[in-house]
């Protein structure tokens, strides 16, 4: 596992656009078609998130959906209202193997554990490739398939929508700006409850119809299927499986900073919060402190901390906006050497503080794109910068989150990490939970 160099940390986003990196458009593609012809994919999932991006992609010129892979026949219901003539497969390795020389990428929208497997192997095949937030599941995926992608040329995006939006654009351009000065501290939070504090039930449930639970496992550990449990959607609570809360929410939520930061390297990391209650579930109410690398936005080394669920940050970060009314319930808060950030999550632009007190300084907003024609728009060639959350960003942002996970699961341990060789310096219980190994048979080339 390499370090991503600090050359191109400090020159990610000077105007809220991905790595300014030399591109390889449509001509890498593997039937070399032209921009104005179809845009051809496949999608990973018809339900939920991945529903959500093939309508997504229904508004992108040119784009047509040539095939799906779902593991349960019941939700099928929009896509063969919607998009008829789409082949659908149950086994995601069948597709891509009569499927490739019929799509030019993939989109990946999975539960999080099938999100590497299938990256990986739609990339290998030549296909440049979207996938759902987290971009992965283990921290080893992460930094695989975004080496993977940078050495093969692949253009990529990772699904954090919000990032196209103008309130974290905007967000991300005030920061580059130093609009608070130099930044001291960072806390991020968001209420959801992706966890269990009670220990999973020990039992096995009737498949329903039309569910292959053989594929809805795919690389992951063979287990019993539980009635409202793992799927469609509690897999987020469970541990090789989903990612928890910060998991689900963290890639959304650390962007605007992240980026506005020139992607900070975590020094180490603890968690404040609960521990699992067991093996397959992970903890409720979240807090995980991170010890950053400064650099030239920040104010020396830097602390930046999480909280889901119940936990919330403190009077003293209450008092830099002036109250815990303006603390967002789900968002971010830049504390810096001149003022103080606030970046809500999913609705209304940032906010200046100065001294406690809300900023009349007019605010140049910066302008809303399409996530999905930003990916696209790449791979034809039509715009010269990678795609916003391209996995060169993507990659390491990942990582930041996953750090976290690896940290709720051994509280109250400072983890320190060393971002070079991708390891903690100090804990073989840490590094234990960096890799995970794919159950025999579903073995993929690279991860």
């Amino acid at each position: 596992m390499t370090k991503i160099p600090a050359s191109s940390r400090r020159q990610f986003l000077k105007s809220a656009t991905a790595l300014a990196a030399p591109y390889i458009g449509w001509k890498t593609t593997s039937n070399g078609q032209s921009p104005n012809e179809a845009f051809r994919y496949a999608c990973f999932g018809s339900n939920g998130r991945a529903w959500g991006n093939i309508t997504s992609m229904a508004g992108v010129p040119n784009s047509t959906l040539v095939a799906v892979a779902e593991i349960d026949q019941s939700r099928l219901v929009n896509l063969k209202r919607g998009f008829p003539d789409a082949k659908v497969y149950v086994d995601w390795r069948e597709l891509l193997d009569k499927e490739a020389g019929n799509i030019d990428a993939i989109l990946v929208a999975t539960p999080d554990h099938q999100h590497a497997p299938i990256t990986m192997s739609g990339m290998q095949l030549g296909k440049h490739a979207y996938s759902e937030k987290p971009m992965t599941r283990t921290l080893h995926e992460a930094r695989m398939i975004r080496e993977y992608a940078e050495a093969n040329g692949r253009i990529t995006q990772m699904g954090i929508q919000v990032s196209s939006s103008t309130g974290n654009r905007t967000a991300v351009d005030l920061l580059q700006k130093g609009i608070v000065g130099k930044v001291k501290e960072v806390h991020s939070m968001n209420p959801k409850s992706w966890g269990s504090m009670s220990p999973l039930p020990d039992r096995e449930d009737p498949l329903p119809e039309g569910l292959d639970w053989e594929q809805w496992i795919g690389v992951a550990k063979m287990r019993p299927f539980i009635k409202g449990e793992f799927h469609p959607g509690n897999w987020r609570k469970r541990i090789g499986y989903g990612t928890g809360t910060l998991g689900d929410m963290g890639c959304h939520i650390y962007h605007p900073w992240f980026a506005g930061l020139n992607m900070p390297v975590t020094l180490s990391v603890t968690s404040h919060g609960p521990g699992p209650v067991d093996a397959h579930s992970w903890p409720l109410n979240a807090k995980v402190q991170h010890r950053m690398q400064g650099n030239d936005l920040s104010d020396g080394d830097f602390d930046f901390t999480w909280y889901d669920g119940t936990q919330f940050p403190g009077d003293a970060v209450a008092a830099a906006v002036g109250g815990k009314e303006n603390v967002p319930k789900s968002g971010s808060v830049v504390i810096g050497t001149t003022g103080a950030l606030v970046v809500p999550h999913g609705g209304g632009g940032p906010k200046i503080y100065r001294d406690g007190k809300p900023s009349d300084e007019a605010i140049e907003a910066v302008p809303s794109e399409d996530h999905h024609r930003n990916w696209v728009s790449a791979i034809r060639g039509e715009i010269s910068e990678k795609p916003r959350a391209n996995f060169s960003y993507a990659g390491p942002m990942t990582e930041a989150v996953l750090l976290g996970t690896v940290a709720m699961r051994l509280p109250g341990q400072e983890l320190k990490w060393d971002d070079a060789s991708g390891k903690f310096a100090d804990s073989e219980a840490a590094n234990a939970l960096i890799h995970d190994t794919y159950r025999p048979g579903w073995e993929v080339k690279g991860i």
